[in-house]
């Protein structure tokens, strides 16, 4: 029970990180996969990752091969989002409609919450979910952004996600 009750208790946090999109969200604070987070940018340098967090919304962890970005994370819910409105601490259902089954997926538990990594590796880009009691309880707790396989595509903006409608009865 003491899981439960850990479990509810992240994703009622991690709701409260997903506020509202400002009416002032630009680019700088927009995920690109295979790009970057804001104003971090794959292949970035420590001393730019470090110039970029003086003027970012939010921290951004990055990982480096060879001295150079090669994995960024964020877990800011609000300060950065997809092209399609993805951002941290949202169901999942958005990410599912834009990305579709991911190529990998990974368990990442910790401290009692059960979670998952779910990678496209073709868009390059990952969402770290978190699963609460039901099934469908889970909300995303991190995106992180990589280099994909596939070459960079313009993708379209698909419209909202809906949940499905019932079908009226017979002779209504």
């Amino acid at each position: 029970m003491p899981q439960l009750q850990r479990a509810a208790g992240l994703l009622g946090a991690l709701a409260l990180l997903a506020v509202p999109v400002p009416a002032g969200f630009h680019e700088r604070a927009m995920i690109v996969p295979s790009h970057g987070i804001g104003p971090f940018r794959l292949g970035m340098s420590e001393a730019e990752v470090a110039t970029a967090r003086r003027g970012a919304p939010c921290d951004v962890q990055a990982s480096y091969t060879a001295g150079r970005v090669s994995r960024l994370e964020t877990n800011c819910g609000g300060a950065y989002r997809t092209e399609e409105r993805i951002q941290v601490g949202e169901s999942p259902s958005r990410m599912l409609a834009a990305f579709g089954d991911p190529q990998r997926r990974l368990a990442s538990n910790f401290a009692g919450v059960r979670g998952e990594w779910l990678y496209y590796t073709r868009a390059g880009i990952a969402f770290r979910l978190v699963y609460g009691s039901g099934p469908d309880n889970a909300l995303i707790q991190a995106i992180a952004i990589f280099r994909g396989t596939a070459p960079q595509q313009v993708r379209r903006t698909p419209p909202p996600v809906s949940p499905p409608v019932a079908p009226p009865d017979i002779g209504e």
